[in-house]
């Protein structure tokens, strides 16, 4: 699953209904699937790798045990820039930045541009009377007026933007540098070029510090493409609308992206995120290949890329193999494996048709408590398939202490919860075995979806199923600002500096106030006492 669920709204709902099913057969099935996607030998299944391949594999077998025929749907995506650039400018301090093109720069002139702005509506130029034709600009990432949102300069300050304007003024390049804790800095590692034409590096020092006035170097950027697969499995019961019940296969390899851990690469297994859900994937297409609940087609799909940014999802839900009017709604399973003693469900998508309310009410097991958000946005594959207007629904059991990292292993699974899981995802499927087309709503996406630039952080997990006020810390990360500060697991973060805390959107709203050195006071509840704590990001 990726990283952060934003702005969640939730309804709790806490029944007694029928008993869930419990079978040992399932359980069993389920230990053993998880067990061999979480193993070693998987390597994190990171998308595009052996570990990867390896899974797929495992999972067609699978499949095809069950009865199942299989396709893949493959999909393509920048992996990361490969880049040649001279390493003693590299140890000197400078890197080039993603708007950078090829390039061979023989001991070229460098040239201050002051902020490198132009502005004809504001009737301000930093190119007046200034002659950059065939040379290299020296450019402050800040502005005239500096960095804040009431600046007048606020569409001028685009990187991009500002390269593009140095290449049209005659410039072959440009160095960024910055004076202002509150301006951009570019990252040195990226996944795609967008390129200005030009070689576009910056400089990680201050200005006086340049160690010339003129330049020399051979840049090259090569985007590597790399290669995803899905796995679709189908029941064809000759019916026009077909149910779509989908998982993540993938997760963090070695853990060079996405990971919480901090220490020497690890093999990063999933086994919650996601080897919880894609079993019960297997189990449920196992389930209704043998049904008689058939008014509708059903299409079983393990997904890859999740972890990079639903891009397996996406790239199927808008590929031309995919009709969404097939559709009726789509069921998402990520990270279902830790089901706590109050078992908890938490359930998204709850407002995208009018009946899931209902369904999911009266088709409660035993006494699980299920949360709801109504928005049919999250950080899950289900995302994907709302955006194309198909009702849908996404089943969590929260994040933990083990969330994106090596220690995410088989052992610390509840495999009874995920039965009790699947039970309530069939009873739901099944009540719904009615061959009518669902009512698709649009819910709202709230301004908190849209996650808040941000460039610090407290180094915490925290609790996406809290909603009693503040940001509640399933985990901290060793040696992050948050176990500097002294937070503990359990404690609530209600402050940050003059910030309220009220849930995670606040929350994250909060972080974008706060820049890396500063200094702030934090208050948390811990065993119902406000505690005062000292962060520094």
């Amino acid at each position: 699953m990726n990283k952060l669920f934003l702005g969640l709204i939730f309804i709790s709902s806490s029944l007694v209904a029928q008993d869930c099913i419990k079978d040992q057969k399932a359980l069993d099935v389920i230990r053993k699937d998880i067990t061999i996607l979480s193993d070693d030998k998987m390597e994190g299944r990171e998308t595009g790798t052996k570990g990867e391949k390896m899974a797929l594999m495992f999972l067609h077998k699978r499949f095809e045990r069950i009865g199942l025929e299989t396709s893949i749907h493959r999909f393509t995506f920048n992996g990361n820039v490969i880049i040649t650039f001279n390493k003693e400018l590299l140890d000197l301090g400078f890197y080039p930045t993603q708007y950078s093109s090829d390039a061979v720069i023989e001991n070229t002139e460098l040239i201050d541009v002051d902020f490198g702005i132009e502005a004809t509506d504001l009737d301000y130029s930093d190119y007046s009377n200034v002659d950059v034709k065939g040379k290299i600009v020296i450019i402050n990432t800040s502005s005239p007026d500096g960095i804040h949102p009431h600046s007048k300069y606020l569409n001028y300050h685009d990187l991009k933007l500002r390269s593009e304007t140095a290449k049209e003024k005659g410039a072959i390049g440009v160095v960024f540098y910055t004076d202002n804790k509150y301006a951009e800095t570019p990252e040195n590692k990226f996944k795609n070029i967008i390129s200005t034409g030009i070689p576009v590096l910056f400089w990680n020092n201050t200005r006086e510090n340049l160690p010339s006035e003129n330049i020399s170097f051979q840049l090259k950027m090569i985007e590597k493409e790399v290669t995803g697969h899905n796995l679709i499995a189908e029941i064809d019961n000759g019916m026009k609308h077909t149910v779509l019940i989908g998982a993540h296969y993938d997760h963090l390899g070695w853990g060079k992206e996405g990971s919480l851990y901090r220490g020497d690469s690890a093999i990063h297994n999933g086994a919650d995120d996601n080897a919880s859900g894609t079993a019960a994937l297997l189990y449920l297409a196992k389930y209704y290949s043998k049904s008689e609940y058939n008014k509708y087609n059903y299409v079983f799909i393990a997904f890859s890329g999740e972890e990079k940014g639903l891009l397996g999802s996406n790239a199927y839900s808008k590929s031309d193999i995919f009709n969404p009017e097939d559709i009726n709604y789509m069921i998402n399973m990520d990270m279902i494996g830790r089901l706590n003693k109050e078992n908890n469900i938490e359930v998204y998508g709850v407002g995208t048709s009018p009946v899931w309310d209902k369904v999911l009410e009266r088709n409660l097991c035993g006494t699980i408590n299920i949360e709801k958000s109504l928005s049919g946005v999250g950080s899950s594959d289900h995302t994907s398939f709302y955006l194309q207007d198909i009702p849908v629904l996404h089943f969590f059991t929260g994040t933990h202490e083990d969330y994106h990292k090596p220690s995410d292993d088989a052992d610390k699974i509840n495999y009874k919860g995920i039965i009790t899981i699947m039970s309530y995802i069939t009873s739901i499927i099944n009540d719904l075995d009615d061959n009518k087309k669902l009512q698709f709503t649009k819910t709202k996406i709230e301004e908190s979806k849209k996650a808040p630039k941000f460039s610090v952080t407290l180094g915490v997990v925290p609790n996406y199923m809290y909603s009693d006020g503040g940001m509640k810390i399933d985990g901290v990360n060793d040696s992050k600002a948050a176990d500097k500060a002294g937070m503990q697991k359990g404690d609530i973060v209600i402050k940050l500096g003059e910030v309220n805390i009220t849930d995670m959107s606040s929350y994250m709203k909060a972080l974008g106030h706060f820049v890396k050195g500063d200094k702030v006071k934090a208050i948390v509840i811990r065993d119902g006492k406000e505690v005062e704590l000292n962060v520094k990001f």
